[in-house]
């Protein structure tokens, strides 16, 4: 039997503080023991593009203090982690981190069972595996599970598409994380977050933690180093999954013109067929390294350090703060004391969904909680202020916050940052939030600068589509343009026959010696479902699911 540490003081840290952090992010301070002064920094970043979760770990659940839960690694010195006595399943509250195996290894529980790219003509190529993104270290190997419904101890995939390449090559890391929360046997639904990024290899040793420092690995002591290489956003990827659970609620993610589709029962096996689709975007990224023995990144960091009431120079030892998206309103702190953070040091191309049977937006009540898929929001903005959109009562809103200008920016109109935001509802849920019954509502879709004022240069789209959704989408609004509200109201009526604009875009933004817009023709089609008619006007007016046109 061979004897296995626990998990270290940073790494409980770091499992602890990841449960209160929002969407995707993870807020771990990683610090090492006191060091001299020509040793000593501070880094800080917003990143959003690596998986903030990596590893394979089965813990168990401590004390509680201020929403936050402290986790102890399990099977100190056991060759599988199950078998810690400590961890008893029956008597214990634990936590598993693994990933998702593929549908060719596991037949019965969570999988991914294909992942594909869509190429500009729209054919569909399937993905080949090809590898893993490393090995599982056998300090944290555990076994398959069934009856609580975990796999073993899996690594994540590597991926090729036949024509698809990027900086590196061909090779794309899919990552399909899994969390899941067992109490005394009981497991509860999973969390799983899911990407797909371009990558590439390299051997570096594992003893030179500099050069290390960008590596993508699983296992910290796989000799070959994976790091992510680029790629052009608008990459349409589409992930099929076979799940346990049903997704319920909302899906959050990185990735554009969403589309879901869930099966409505489940296989044999007893899991539900759920399909992913949608673009990649360019999401900012920012990594600031400051040095205690640099008089201007000195000064720099007490400014910051003030700020934000972080790890004053007084604290010895070096000290790494990665930010998550959720970190709103730190990210905003750091733009007031120091512009650097108004410019992003590059755009990195991300494809990711959250899948959370926790993800409930706030205001909503519970009215309108059937149990079934209720919606999907994404953007591409480096922080937000949550994952799902807030509910006022009358409008849904969604507080973004990033740099403005790209990388390498100096022009404020020139090389601003284009936002962009998208959001998809099931008809039923929208109709049960606004209310509204019959009638197909007016639509609003609006976004805010920050004087409150709306930022006429946005190009905005609202509608119902064929399948039964509202899609929603804001596109080319810069970073002064914190806040997009969506609202769905009873339409105006002709003759007692409801007139509903499709898809209705912002006026263009005001400029001198512009030329006028071209005229968009509004054509109107009636469109009738058994005595109900319905009167729908657009550029390309189609009917709404269940209607015919007369």
């Amino acid at each position: 039997m061979r004897t296995r540490p626990f998990l270290s003081k940073v790494q409980t840290l770091f499992l602890s503080i990841a449960l209160v952090a929002s969407g995707v992010g993870v807020f771990g301070i990683t610090q090492a023991n006191a060091v001299d002064d020509a040793e000593l920094y501070r880094v800080m970043s917003f990143r959003d593009d690596k998986d903030p979760i990596s590893g394979n770990y089965l813990s168990k659940a401590g004390a509680t203090s201020g929403g936050a839960t402290s986790y102890s690694g399990c099977g100190a010195e056991n060759d599988d982690l199950w078998d810690d006595a400590n961890c008893a399943v029956a008597t214990s509250v634990l936590q598993v981190r693994n990933y998702l195996p593929t549908c060719e290894k596991e037949k019965v529980l969570n999988c991914i069972e294909t992942v594909s790219w869509r190429k500009d003509d729209g054919t569909l190529v399937k993905g080949i595996q090809n590898g893993t993104r490393g090995s599982i270290n056998p300090d944290f190997f555990f076994s398959r599970k069934e009856a609580l419904g975990v796999s073993e101890a899996t690594a994540p995939q590597i991926y090729t598409f036949s024509g698809l390449t990027h900086s590196k090559g061909n090779d794309f890391a899919v990552t399909g994380h899994i969390t899941q929360d067992i109490n005394k046997g009981v497991t509860a639904p999973a969390k799983i977050l899911f990407s797909i990024a371009p990558v590439y290899s390299e051997i570096v040793s594992v003893d030179d933690e500099d050069a290390r420092t960008e590596c993508f690995n699983v296992n910290e002591k796989d000799a070959k180093c994976w790091k992510l290489a680029t790629t052009s956003d608008g990459v349409v990827f589409k992930a099929d999954f076979k799940l346990l659970d049903k997704p319920q609620g909302w899906i959050s993610g990185r990735l554009t013109s969403p589309k879901v589709e869930i099966a409505t029962a489940a296989d044999t096996a007893k899991r539900y067929a759920v399909n992913i689709e949608g673009a990649n975007i360019g999401i900012p990224t920012i990594s600031k390294r400051y040095e205690f023995s640099n008089a201007d990144q000195k000064a720099k960091w007490e400014k910051i350090s003030t700020a934000l009431n972080q790890a004053p120079w007084s604290d010895r030892r070096p000290v790494v703060i990665p930010w998550g998206p959720g970190f709103f309103s730190e990210f905003n702190k750091l733009v007031a004391v120091d512009k650097d953070y108004d410019v992003a040091d590059k755009l990195a191309a991300v494809w990711r969904v959250v899948l959370d049977p926790n993800n409930v937006p706030k205001g909503y009540g519970t009215s309108c909680s059937t149990g079934d898929f209720q919606g999907f929001v994404s953007s591409n903005s480096m922080t937000y202020g949550t994952a799902l959109p807030n509910y006022d009562g009358e409008s849904m809103s969604y507080d973004v916050a990033s740099p403005h200008y790209k990388p390498g920016g100096k022009d404020y109109v020139a090389d601003a940052f284009s936002g962009r935001y998208d959001l998809l509802l099931t008809e039923a849920y929208a109709r049960c939030v606004w209310g509204i019954k019959e009638a197909l509502p007016k639509i609003e879709v609006n976004v805010f600068k920050t004087d409150g004022t709306v930022d006429s240069s946005a190009k905005v789209v609202g509608g119902l589509d064929s399948s039964g959704f509202f899609k929603f989408s804001a596109t080319g609004f810069t970073f002064s343009a914190p806040k997009i509200k969506i609202k769905l109201t009873a339409p105006p009526t002709s003759g007692g026959t409801p007139a509903v604009t499709q898809e209705a875009a912002a006026p263009a933004a005001k400029a001198p010696a512009a030329k006028a817009p071209a005229k968009v023709t509004i054509k109107s089609i009636s469109c009738a479902k058994g005595k109900i008619v319905k009167k729908v006007s657009g550029s390309n007016p189609k009917c709404p699911a269940g209607f015919k046109k007369k």
